[in-house]
């Protein structure tokens, strides 16, 4: 996908990134912006729990596997906290804990990598014209 330096749609949501590859979490928050996101990175649950209590959070993406605070534990946490943020699972492995977050209620969506980022971007958007 061929991104220019324009906003591609704007979208008045803010989304919190979470994934202990700094790599993916730099690529993701580029593109997240160019959909006109307000983005926050954090490379492990931790910061993102602290980010998510600090900031006005509409939106989280989370790993699934990271050291110290995983992906599961930082969706029961924020579910419980705000039952209304939207939060999105992804995980570079087949398993069942994707589907068990969504099954509990504790994710909204969940996206096996590697996923079509404007995919991912749609459905959050969607939310967004839907509200």
């Amino acid at each position: 996908m061929a991104l220019n330096n324009q906003t591609l749609k704007i979208c008045s949501k803010s989304i919190l990134v979470v994934d202990d590859d700094q790599i993916i979490v730099e690529l993701l928050s580029v593109i997240f912006k160019k959909y006109g996101f307000i983005v926050f990175n954090a490379e492990d649950g931790l910061e993102a729990w602290n980010i998510f209590n600090n900031e006005n959070i509409d939106v989280v993406l989370t790993d699934i596997r990271m050291p110290g605070l995983d992906g599961r534990e930082l969706c029961y946490r924020i579910r419980e906290q705000s039952p209304n943020t939207k939060i999105a699972v992804m995980t570079g492995e087949e398993n069942d804990v994707g589907t068990e977050l969504l099954n509990d209620g504790k994710a909204d969506s969940f996206f096996l990598k590697p996923f079509d980022i404007k995919n991912v971007c749609e459905v959050f958007m969607a939310e967004d014209n839907a509200a």
